[in-house]
């Protein structure tokens, strides 16, 4: 996740406090351009403040239901972290999702006493995604490519630490680092293409 500034932007500003049911309802094609535009000044660092991306967030998730959006696989996608908190990039992953019709829901991953992580996968995934905000996630990232290794999945990685360091990528190479998060959308399809809604 890149850096984000102090100042809000006008637009996400007025939407802190707006009651979107007095708010007329997004199209797919409005939401859409809305959700890339927000996504574009996220991922160029010092555009958006903390406050204006839960604005734009919550504006998104509250037009997705409206915006008439099809699936034709109900296989969701994980998306996975390790902690008790849900980053912003996994809230973004799930929004630009559901936006192109790709079912995916949040998946934590957590370290049990015993040091081994708390799993709950099963043989019909085909694609994981993973975000590492953090330096000190990357053990237990390491430790659940271990565990992923007999596995037959593309596994979809990224966030800040990669980022910051894009030479971390290197120990990881089993994994797929998309150039950015909107390329995701590409890859899924290729890698899965019913995993989307038909294009009309």
């Amino acid at each position: 996740m890149p850096a984000m500034c102090k100042n809000s932007l006008p637009l996400y500003a007025n939407l802190l406090e707006a009651d979107y049911t007095q708010m007329p309802a997004l199209s797919l094609d409005e939401l859409r351009n809305f959700t890339y535009s927000t996504i574009e000044k996220w991922e160029e660092g010092n555009c958006l403040s903390a406050a204006d991306l839960t604005a734009a967030l919550e504006f998104i998730k509250y037009n997705i239901p409206l915006a008439g959006i099809k699936y034709l696989d109900n296989q969701a996608i994980p998306i996975c972290y390790f902690s008790k908190v849900i980053p912003k990039s996994a809230e973004v992953l799930q929004s630009l999702l559901q936006i192109e019709g790709i079912k995916s829901y949040q998946m934590p991953i957590l370290q049990k006493p015993d040091g081994s992580l708390d799993l709950e996968l099963d043989d019909r995934h085909k694609i994981l995604i993973v975000t590492i905000p953090q330096y000190n996630h990357l053990n237990s990232f390491k430790n659940f490519l271990q565990i992923m290794q007999p596995k037959k999945l593309t596994i979809l990685a990224g966030g800040n630490v990669f980022y910051l360091k894009p030479s971390l990528k290197l120990n990881f190479g089993s994994c797929i680092f998309p150039e950015n998060i909107k390329d995701i959308i590409w890859l899924i399809n290729k890698i899965n293409p019913s995993a989307s809604e038909e294009k009309v």
